[in-house]
């Protein structure tokens, strides 16, 4: 008794495109926790040390990134971030020519320039220029 090809060859592409959903759908929902715990953070301010695109091949595609790092202090204590928005640490895509596109953002946040920090208060490490 053999296997039926037919069916291997219908029913595998259905079961890796519902894991590509459940795995989105995971990272979105993880995303959106984040932006809502952080709705609460303090802000204090800090400077953009500097700003840069990342860019990055995988295959035939090329991924931009934003790398934003800045300084700030929190009840003396200095700190640097590079997270510019929560829930980015999940994952996001960025389509060039918007306004979260990697060159867009990296102009929203030139070096030198004084920004607002939000923070997590009970791990002030943990930091975002957006919420």
């Amino acid at each position: 008794m053999g296997i039926d090809t037919s069916t291997i060859t219908v029913v595998a592409p259905l079961v890796v495109l519902a894991l590509v959903g459940v795995s989105l759908l995971l990272r979105t929902q993880k995303s959106s926790s984040a932006r809502s715990v952080a709705s609460d953070w303090p802000h204090t301010m800090g400077t953009v040390l500097s700003a840069s695109v990342q860019v990055s091949h995988s295959g035939n595609s090329r991924h931009e990134t934003p790398l934003v790092l800045y300084a700030y202090q929190v009840n003396g204590q200095l700190f640097q971030g590079h997270r510019v928005r929560v829930g980015d640490e999940y994952g996001r895509v960025r389509v060039a020519g918007t306004d979260s596109s990697a060159s867009n953002t990296v102009a929203r946040y030139q070096a030198g320039a004084s920004v607002v920090v939000f923070y997590d208060p009970s791990n002030p490490s943990n930091s975002a220029l957006e919420r």
